[in-house]
């Protein structure tokens, strides 16, 4: 078509920042769920998941709170293993 410029699908995304840090503070408590609540399954990569969304945001923390969720769950699952 004359006159359409089309977008590079490998660029970045230009997302806002806002709410970011909410997102940061509900990937953290996933992350505790998951070590302390049983739920390790299930909240532990919620909380993945939602800190990689904050990342993307551009919050400097993001992909920290992703990595602690994740070790995290990894923590809660071998408690509950131990316990069990």
């Amino acid at each position: 078509m004359a006159g359409t410029v089309e977008r590079d699908p490998f660029a970045p995304i230009e997302a806002s920042p806002r709410g970011a840090g909410l997102l940061v503070a509900v990937a953290g408590l996933f992350g505790l769920a998951a070590l302390f609540g049983g739920l390790s399954p299930i909240t532990g990569p919620l909380g993945m998941l939602v800190g990689l969304v904050a990342h993307v945001k551009g919050h400097r923390y993001g992909m920290p709170v992703t990595v602690a969720a994740g070790v995290m769950m990894i923590v809660g699952m071998s408690i509950t293993l131990y316990l069990r």
